[in-house]
């Protein structure tokens, strides 16, 4: 009878360790997902501006990789057309706005391939344009 209760107990235990491995490795995803190599941007998430921009910079933990990085910006005529994707050398990534951004609301989604990490990175942050 001994020898059955201490096979049930360790199974039991093996059971309650088998559950905080999983609950372990679960939460790590989930905290891993939530990272973003982004610091800021120019210009500023949420912001609303009484100028419109001329360029769009984004700036990040590490140096981006601009052939595998992109840079989007929609606003409410559609996407604008963006030339010249670059760095600065100071861990960020740069590009032309070449449309007119006009009074709005605007979205930028960004991809970056960041540092020594091969991981793609992605993102989207919201900026509006307000007359004087």
């Amino acid at each position: 009878m001994f020898t059955r209760f201490k096979g049930e107990s360790m199974r039991k235990l093996f059971n309650i360790m088998t559950v905080l491995l999983l609950s372990t490795m679960l939460f790590a995803c989930i905290s891993e997902r939530n990272y973003s190599p982004l610091l800021r941007a120019e210009p500023e998430r949420n912001s609303e501006l009484t100028r419109a921009p001329r360029t769009l910079r984004l700036f990040y933990d590490a140096l981006p990789d601009v052939a595998q990085s992109s840079l989007k910006l929609v606003g409410p005529s559609g996407e604008h057309e963006l030339r010249g994707l670059h760095t600065m050398a100071a861990d960020d990534l740069m590009i032309e706005i070449m449309d007119p951004v006009t009074t709005g609301d605007y979205s930028v989604e960004w991809r970056a391939v960041v540092g020594d990490d091969p991981t793609v990175y992605s993102g989207h942050f919201n900026f509006s344009v307000r007359g004087n």
